[in-house]
């Protein structure tokens, strides 16, 4: 395990040294003071009832059906050794960057306790990872444990050196300058987030088939790392008349969408589909972008689309199996902030961490076949 995480760690070291001078060839295979807002790192265990019932708080059975041994307590490796080492955790690992935002004339990183509320309701465990030049040097200590998820939420506009605006989608000097000043918090660009979070969409979600749920930013950045591309601007380049972003209004502003019949999305609400199954219907969804999808990326799906006809969702039919370990979603609107609209908002986070335990199960039966392999060996060895 150590050698696969140290190549890793060094893939993505590269790759974030090289980011802007690497450049996308079609569709792909396969980091101030930090503060984190989370007041609530332990949750209570809640009742619910049947139709909004949630994971419970303690840790998902093991393969073998073994009780998981105690915090702290260590594991023997082989027969005389002395070497020991942690038992590995039962609980999903979610890898969350963090944004940087001025408050108080100082920088600090943050990541929203809509997520890491949703993300501890259900099962796994938040691992928030500072988006800072140095982290690039410490992604070791962040993946050690492993990756079962990764969450890419809302941002800054994504570099120019990643073409999210295609190979020719030069965007003229005068338009950056409106842009920038309509937009200047989002335009605004942050180097060393695009780099973290490029290398692990990269290698652990294109490369290792980890579960990934996108949200806002995190639905572009997935589309453009595939394939897609990007509109710089929805409203100066498309003149839409539907509100996307609403500066007064942040958490409170909703526009309908459409959301297309027999997907995922739909099933995820099917309370709204209810009588009309093989229908489009619309959701009201809150959502803050200047940005949207402009080619979708080969190999995903639309899920839904503004009434503009922007696309507002996809997913990747091949990685969408929450029962083994699978997941790949992206959204252009944000569900955590839409948990008293609708039931199916929840489901979205509940299918994507279902994912990341179920990854997890996997990854920790494998430990135990290899470990037990090691065993085996020595003792031959010994003989």
């Amino acid at each position: 395990m150590a050698t696969s995480i140290q190549r890793s760690v060094s893939a993505m070291r590269v790759a974030c040294n090289a980011a802007r001078s690497w450049t996308r060839r079609g569709a792909v295979s396969s980091t101030a003071n930090t503060h984190v807002a989370n007041k609530r790192a332990q949750q209570p265990r809640m009742a619910r009832s049947a139709q909004h019932q949630v994971a419970v708080f303690s840790p998902p059975p093991s393969l073998d059906g073994r009780a998981w041994p105690a915090l702290g307590a260590h594991v023997q490796h082989g027969e005389g050794s002395s070497a020991q080492a942690p038992a590995p955790s039962p609980w999903a690992r979610v890898l969350i960057v963090s944004r940087k935002h001025l408050r108080k004339g100082k920088f600090v990183d943050f990541v929203g306790e809509y997520h890491i509320d949703l993300v501890q309701r259900f099962g796994a465990v938040p691992v928030l990872i500072p988006r800072t030049e140095t982290t690039t040097q410490q992604l070791e200590a962040y993946l050690e444990g492993g990756v079962d998820g990764i969450l890419v939420m809302e941002g800054q506009d994504i570099g120019d050196e990643y073409k999210p605006y295609g190979e020719e989608g030069e965007v003229s000097a005068e338009l950056k300058m409106e842009i920038q000043q309509k937009h200047a918090g989002d335009v605004e660009l942050d180097s060393a987030k695009d780099c973290i979070e490029w290398a692990l969409v990269r290698d652990k979600v294109l490369g290792e088939g980890v579960p990934y749920l996108g949200l806002c930013r995190g639905s572009q950045m997935l589309n453009v790392a595939m394939g897609g591309t990007l509109y710089f601007d929805v409203v100066a380049e498309t003149g839409t008349t539907v509100k996307h972003i609403d500066y007064d209004n942040y958490d409170g502003h909703r526009h309908p969408i459409s959301v297309l019949p027999n997907t995922p999305l739909s099933e995820w609400f099917h309370e709204e589909f209810s009588g009309r199954e093989n229908e489009s219907i619309e959701l009201s969804v809150n959502s803050y972008h200047h940005q949207g999808i402009k080619k979708l990326a080969p190999g995903l799906e639309p899920l839904c689309h503004s009434l503009d006809g922007l696309l507002e969702g996809y997913y990747d039919p091949n990685f969408l199996d929450p029962e083994n370990g699978r997941y790949r979603v992206g959204l252009q609107w944000h569900p955590e902030r839409m948990m008293d609209d609708y039931t199916g908002c929840k489901r979205v986070y509940q299918d994507f961490l279902k994912a990341a335990t179920m990854h997890r199960r996997k990854v920790t039966n494998m430990s135990h076949t290899v470990s037990h392999e090691h065993q085996h060996l020595h003792y031959f060895r010994n003989l």
